[in-house]
């Protein structure tokens, strides 16, 4: 699957995906929260000094197909992206140590008596245990500074 950038356009214009992005606010509170184009800067220089964007022209036949997909559902993810600016970040910490505790639950439950348990046990420990509370930890993080 290669990546159209006509299409990866006309996507974009017909779901007014830069419209919604203005009417949520996305930018103006990253831009609140001192998140500019020249805060970026030493972001994209460090890039360049590890040859970061070298490596994404060599990849770029599997990552292109990967925007092109992001595109598509952004109408969908752009509404939820504003729920979660609205949410508070301490809800994001609880769900983090709920899951956390979700995996500790699930690991002490579960017996170890077969292959297909112990897959369980490491799928979803995996998933419960760090994964998403990983993901809701910086979550909450990123809340915090944007708020």
């Amino acid at each position: 699957m290669a990546f159209d950038f006509d299409q990866a356009v006309n996507t974009l214009s017909s779901n007014k995906i830069l419209t919604k992005t203005s009417q949520l606010g996305l930018l103006t509170r990253l831009e609140k929260a001192g998140f500019t184009l020249t805060s970026a800067a030493p972001l994209l220089k460090f890039a360049d000094e590890q040859d970061l964007i070298g490596v994404l022209e060599a990849s770029s036949d599997k990552v292109l197909p990967l925007i092109g997909k992001a595109i598509e559902l952004s109408p969908a993810l752009l509404p939820v992206a504003g729920t979660a600016l609205k949410t508070p970040p301490t809800v994001l910490y609880g769900g983090a140590a709920a899951s956390l505790a979700a995996a500790g639950a699930l690991i002490a439950v579960v017996p170890d008596d077969s292959v297909l348990n112990v897959a369980l046990q490491v799928s979803l420990g995996l998933t419960l245990g760090a994964i998403l509370p990983g993901a809701l930890g910086v979550g909450g993080f990123i809340l915090t500074k944007i708020k």
